[in-house]
């Protein structure tokens, strides 16, 4: 069996810049989605270096790496917290910057994934008509229903539902949750940040995956729901499908696609998706990303370049990136401030 995948990110309705993060690495099947954190785009940094340490981690591990791929995973999570903070502790301009993380990593030879975490953006797992919320919300919500689970909705109202617990970047440690599963041909996990999952419910987030088996088209639709609900926070969904194939997804196409772009878009109209109203703004084109692409040679730290949009089918082939203003929105349209959650303090 073969995982594939597709990504989308988008600015939203309200923020003046994307702080989220995607990143799809076929060759070792590991996908990744980062929302950062921090006033003066401190989060986009952080969640780009969440992004590009995974990444760096897994294409230049050698003996030294953990053999098994939960142990991996977590080990390249833990090393992007220790580079973050460091960051964020060596400069005044980021200081307090940090970020979550959802990272999975499939396993062939097991026919298993693996998902480690840490903050409030989330890994599903779609099986049939089922869909299960593999992660647990690093959340002073979530922490206080853990604790306490007889709280009732009137006492949580009392709780901020902003405030994360756990995040990269905010301590010299982290501590990051693992969980894994088996999988069978037709799951689909989806990984997402909250500006997704906090405005579209789990059970019309199931109807939009399985409404279409072009994960692009998937993912576009995810977005725009978030978009028509009010788009209060940037958007960023990966979907990953495991199939009874064994062709190496990364033959697919000769493409590169790293990490995931920013889509700029139009305020979605009822019926109209996103991505037909997107406009380029500024050197940004609107983009989705590419399923069945590869991910080769290109720089993991370089700004995401244009990206056309998919064909019909889902597939074709992506350039390499070229220099763009990532995360900007279309001039004259005011947007709030980029804040976007309390951050965790040390313990």
């Amino acid at each position: 069996m073969r995982a594939i995948a597709a990504g989308l990110t988008d600015i939203g309705r309200e923020r003046n810049h994307n702080e989220d993060r995607y990143i799809l690495l076929p060759e070792f099947n590991v996908f990744v989605v980062a929302d950062g954190m921090g006033g003066h785009q401190s989060g986009e940094v952080a969640s780009r270096m969440a992004a590009a340490t995974i990444a760096t981690y897994f294409r230049t591990a050698n003996g030294a790496a953990p053999a098994q791929v939960p142990d991996r995973l977590k080990a390249a999570v833990c090393d992007a917290n220790a580079k973050i903070f460091a960051r964020a502790d060596d400069s005044r301009a980021h200081r307090g910057m940090g970020t979550t993380v959802v990272a999975a990593a499939y396993f062939p030879a097991r026919q298993s994934m693996h998902v480690a975490h840490a903050g409030d953006s989330r890994a599903y797992h779609l099986r049939g008509d089922s869909l299960k919320q593999l992660t647990r919300d690093h959340s002073l919500l979530s922490d206080a229903l853990l604790e306490r689970p007889e709280l009732t909705e009137s006492d949580l109202a009392y709780l901020p539902r902003n405030v994360i617990t756990r995040a990269l970047g905010i301590a010299p440690t982290v501590d990051v949750d693992m969980t894994s599963c088996d999988v069978q041909p037709g799951d689909i996990f989806l990984l997402c940040s909250d500006g997704l999952h906090g405005l579209v419910d789990d059970e019309h987030m199931k109807s939009i995956i399985r409404a279409t088996d072009v994960l692009t088209e998937a993912c576009s639709r995810l977005v725009d729901a978030a978009n028509r609900n009010g788009g209060k926070d940037n958007i960023t969904a990966v979907l990953v499908r495991i199939e009874d194939d064994e062709e190496p997804w990364s033959a697919r196409s000769p493409g590169a696609l790293v990490s995931g772009p920013a889509r700029v878009s139009q305020p979605p109209s009822d019926g109209v998706k996103a991505s037909d109203v997107a406009k380029a703004s500024d050197g940004v084109k609107a983009s989705a990303s590419a399923e069945g692409a590869a991910s080769e040679s290109a720089p993991i730290d370089a700004p995401a370049g244009e990206v056309p949009q998919p064909t019909p089918s889902g597939e074709g082939e992506i350039p390499p990136p070229t220099p763009s203003n990532e995360g900007t929105g279309p001039e004259g349209k005011p947007r709030a401030p980029s804040k976007k959650k309390k951050k965790p303090k040390p313990s």
